[in-house]
């Protein structure tokens, strides 16, 4: 099954159902990692985001929420008139509960989803020092990680780890234009292995 967080999002906003690219049918099957409780994220938030998906055969933008609180992670993907398609909410005690009101069939496992929000948006590794340039590298739930920092901003972080269908190597660069804001202003991530690019801008961020 292909861990595409794009063909999931087209799935649960389209108005009308679209077909899947032929890539989608012929990927690698690949376990999710495991899941991050929601305290690893130290604060609760909500975040206006629009994302921007690339795979070989289209491109597909969508509109998103996504809210941190009460010790919960609430993933809302929207509709085209901006109700919810679907809602993932993550529990400190890693439980992944799905609500679909998309009338069809999600055609991927959510925890692929909630997987590359973490990856993109939690804390991996250590913070460095303030104001710290340069790079450091460990590893997390079987996953080896390597960050670049510029001036105390996280502008490049990848993950790699091992799975039945080969070496999953995922690359995110971060633009962050303003040094308050939590959630960089874009993020680009790439997997290497699956095929598929994420453009994530956050157009609205606020601390709960």
């Amino acid at each position: 099954m292909k861990r595409l967080l794009l063909l999931l999002y087209i799935a649960a906003c389209a108005s009308t159902p679209n077909p899947q690219p032929t890539a989608a049918k012929q990927a690698p099957a690949i376990p999710p990692p495991a899941l991050m409780p929601p305290s690893a994220l130290p604060y609760d938030f909500q975040w206006r985001q629009r994302v921007t998906a690339h795979w070989p055969t289209g491109t597909q933008g969508f509109d998103a929420v996504l809210q941190k609180r009460e010790g919960q992670l609430i993933l809302v993907g929207l509709s085209p008139l901006g109700l919810p398609g679907f809602v993932f909410k993550l529990s400190e005690a890693g439980e992944l509960q799905v609500e679909n009101r998309t009338g069809q069939p999600l055609p991927f496992e959510p925890a692929y989803v909630v997987a590359d929000v973490q990856r993109v948006f939690f804390p991996w590794l250590a913070s460095p020092a303030p104001g710290f340039t340069g790079d450091q590298s460990g590893e997390r739930a079987g996953t080896a990680v390597h960050e670049h920092f510029e001036n105390g901003q996280l502008r490049e972080r990848q993950l790699t780890r091992e799975t039945a269908a080969g070496r999953e190597h995922i690359v995110i660069q971060y633009n962050t234009t303003e040094a308050a804001t939590d959630a960089p202003a874009r993020a680009d991530l790439k997997n290497q292995l699956l095929g598929y690019e994420l453009v994530i801008e956050t157009l609205e961020q606020t601390r709960l």
